[in-house]
């Protein structure tokens, strides 16, 4: 992380790193906020264990921003009933010239956190029958998938879309989330997993070796979720996890997924100030609205002319498809609700993509 930093600021910022890397102890402590102080910086630390079973009363110290200035670094810790620790640093916390910028101090900071995030999209998917391949055919089916993300992340960032992957790997898939928060960011990430998918279904049919295009499932929601960094000693980040209630929500659902499956959770997302919100099916209906917006999408050299992405369900008389809320158990005796999506996606030239499983074939299986 430092060594990209200019001169003289590296020297004092690995100082902080040593100092930060100390009080985290290996992973057994969360930084919570700081403020700079007369000698240097003043810092709450306490046990991750204390934080997380005792966060109902705590939940501002979960909030996105680590510098707590003035008075607000004093409340924080009244309420955690711990004392500030205040560090001297060698070079000053400040704006002038060498001095360390707060900014800087808070990038670094957030490594050590503990953060809860209350609205975020996150994607899980699922390679299909990845247990009974060989090590090298799983090898080559996790490139594939690494290989589709990140090209899906890099079209969606050409067309504006606001994103950036995260991601963890559950053995035989990832968890994927947009790094950024925020309604737009959800919408934008959730039109960024509709490229993924496009893409991937053009991997599947262009493929000279099928087996290292495997088949997936998959699981879309957005809830809460904790977030936390695995910091190295050399001031490097080992990567950022992921755990929460959406998390549970779509490794449930994963469960109950069959083969190119795609399940949406059932959720409520705040629209902003107020407190209007969106549901599963109104929120879909902005990511739809977002895609018909993408200009020049192009896919294997050809353009993409529209994209459908909804939820299925029966007909109706009026000949109409109303999304179907599924309500399953899992093994924990919870149940929790979801709709099977589909997504349609239609070239200039060529055959359409076909992405998730129609209503009709819940129904046969």
């Amino acid at each position: 992380m430092t060594a990209d930093l200019p001169q003289p600021e590296s020297a004092a910022l690995r100082q902080l790193h040593t100092i930060l890397f100390d009080l985290w102890r290996f992973g057994s402590n969360a930084l919570v906020g700081w403020r700079p102080s007369r000698l240097g910086i003043e810092i709450i630390t306490l046990p991750k264990v204390r934080l997380f079973t005792d966060h109902g009363r705590h939940l501002p110290v979960f909030a996105e921003g680590s510098l707590m200035e003035g008075g607000k670094l004093d409340e924080a810790a009244r309420l955690l009933e711990v004392q500030p620790v205040e560090l001297r640093l060698e070079t000053p916390i400040g704006s002038g010239p060498g001095e360390i910028a707060p900014a800087l101090v808070e990038r670094m900071f957030r490594l050590f956190t503990v953060t809860k995030t209350l609205h975020r999209a996150v994607l899980l998917l699922d390679i299909v029958g990845f247990s009974k391949a060989g090590p090298e055919e799983q090898a080559a089916q996790l490139t594939t998938l690494e290989f589709s993300l990140n090209l899906a992340e890099e079209m969606a960032r050409g067309h504006g879309l606001g994103v950036s992957f995260g991601r963890t790997t559950t053995g035989d898939g990832f968890y994927v989330w947009n790094e950024r928060s925020g309604l737009r960011a959800d919408i934008d990430f959730f039109c960024a997993v509709a490229i993924f998918q496009i893409l991937f279904a053009a991997l599947r049919r262009t493929a000279t070796t099928a087996a290292t295009v495997p088949v997936l499932r998959l699981v879309l929601s957005i809830g809460s979720h904790f977030l936390y960094h695995q910091p190295r000693k050399d001031g490097s980040d080992g990567g950022a996890f992921i755990v929460g209630d959406v998390t549970i929500k779509v490794a449930r659902l994963i469960g109950t997924a069959a083969p190119d499956q795609m399940l949406i959770g059932d959720f409520e997302r705040p629209l902003g100030l107020g407190h209007k919100s969106c549901n599963t099916e109104t929120f879909l209906s902005a990511v739809s609205e977002r895609l018909a917006n993408l200009k020049d999408l192009r896919v294997l050299g050809y353009r993409i002319d529209r994209i459908s992405f909804y939820l299925t369900g029966p007909r109706e008389s009026d000949g109409r498809h109303l999304p179907m809320l599924i309500r399953i158990t899992d093994k924990h005796g919870f149940e929790h609700g979801c709709y099977n999506a589909k997504l349609n996606a239609f070239a200039e030239q060529g055959e359409p993509y076909y992405c998730g499983l129609q209503h009709a074939d819940l129904d046969t299986r």
